[in-house]
């Protein structure tokens, strides 16, 4: 079977980017999914959940604490966004990742591929469009070929995560 057309079977329509407890699933998923609990998670995107004051927000961000996880789900069908991907808290709809932003993290659902979203921190003395930031992570399996890889890279001077402005690197619009 295909990863999405599984993720698709296991999650249903529209395809969930996130996965519920493993403890949820049945045996086989559990199975199918057990790398899941020994991966790694890259960091891919954090921003501002747009919509938030349209959706449950409001209602809810006294709720919500930093570090809660989300779902992340793939609205194919939106007439505004092709790659609308919404954000959901305990079954909540807060909103929708940032359209023009969206595209990767739309491309990795299409592929099957899992992410770990969650909120970063609630801010809700803020305008509505900056009350929720949230985070994602690439969840990625933990093996021997993997891992050296990402050694050898990580060793690398010219590492691209190296050049960003956060590690030292140069400022962007500056050199």
């Amino acid at each position: 079977m295909h990863r999405l057309t599984f993720l698709r079977t296991l999650l249903g329509s529209p395809a969930l980017l996130t996965l519920p407890p493993l403890e949820l699933l049945g045996t086989a998923e559990q199975d199918r999914l057990a790398w899941t609990k020994d991966c790694h998670q890259l960091f891919v995107y954090d921003g501002f959940v747009r919509g938030f004051q349209y959706h449950a927000g409001p209602q809810v961000i006294g709720q919500m604490k930093a570090r809660d996880e989300l779902d992340l789900v793939r609205e194919y069908d939106n007439e505004h966004d092709p790659d609308a991907v919404a954000v959901y808290w305990q079954g909540q709809k807060l909103g929708y990742l940032a359209m023009f932003e969206n595209r990767a993290l739309a491309n990795l659902i299409d592929h099957g591929m899992l992410l770990a979203a969650y909120v970063a921190y609630t801010a809700p003395e803020l305008e509505p469009w900056e009350q929720c930031f949230i985070a994602v992570e690439l969840l990625v399996p933990a093996n021997d070929s993997f891992d050296t890889y990402l050694v050898h890279y990580l060793q690398r001077r010219d590492a691209g995560f190296k050049q960003h402005q956060h590690y030292g690197g140069e400022k962007e619009g500056s050199g």
